[in-house]
């Protein structure tokens, strides 16, 4: 009985931690691309400085001057982009 209620308690742990990590999406044109960051500017012209590692910031590369949907997620005060993918 313990291990039935310990296992759902575990699984429920799992899918509540799981649903808080997502990632954010943001549209906009990828204006910039630096070593450690890229700057979005949206449709408002504001724009976003996110930073970046080095194996997505050759990702970000091929959409420079293009619009972009952008996955960040926060991290230290900062965001930080985890996917870049062509808009529709």
């Amino acid at each position: 009985m313990w291990d039935r209620a310990l296992g759902i308690l575990m699984v429920l742990i799992l899918v509540a931690l799981a649903q808080t990590s997502k990632a954010e999406e943001f549209l906009g044109k990828l204006e910039r691309v630096d070593w450690e960051t890229v700057t979005v500017v949206d449709c408002e012209n504001k724009k976003f400085i996110l930073r970046v590692d080095g194996n997505h910031r050759k990702e970000a590369a091929v959409f420079l001057g293009k619009r972009v949907l952008v996955d960040f997620k926060p991290d230290d005060g900062h965001l930080r982009a985890v996917r870049f993918r062509a808009s529709q």
